[in-house]
């Protein structure tokens, strides 16, 4: 009795440890893979281009900025895995304000992006 005890221990151990390796509950790669490559700002907006290293499509379903849902316009529907995205965002910037900037994506997941100074 005690080897069966000891037996089934010893599967659950190695698929909880097996799971915590695979995670199959992530789906594509971090978050971190897809980031803001650089931001400009023009009088009145703001346009970020976003580079998606994952092997999965993403698509920018919501923008916050300064912890506000703000407006935005993608020029892509989805950023296709190794792609690129201009996404322009409509808000009248102060010289020398700072800027955080969280892009949520359709998966659930964020990127961050802070502009420390605004030129």
């Amino acid at each position: 009795m005690k080897a069966v005890i000891g037996a089934v221990a010893l599967i659950l151990v190695a698929a909880a440890a097996a799971l915590a390796v695979v995670r199959p509950w992530h789906h594509g790669r971090a978050a971190g893979d897809l980031a803001v490559e650089h931001s400009t700002l023009i009088p009145g907006r703001i346009v970020l281009v976003l580079v998606n290293g994952s092997g999965d499509p993403a698509r920018v379903a919501q923008v916050l900025l300064n912890d506000a849902f703000v407006g935005f316009r993608p020029s892509r529907r989805t950023i296709d895995p190794g792609g690129a995205e201009r996404i322009t965002v409509p808000y009248p910037w102060i010289r020398g304000e700072a800027y955080d900037i969280e892009l949520m994506l359709a998966s659930g997941r964020t990127v961050d992006y802070g502009i420390e100074e605004a030129a």
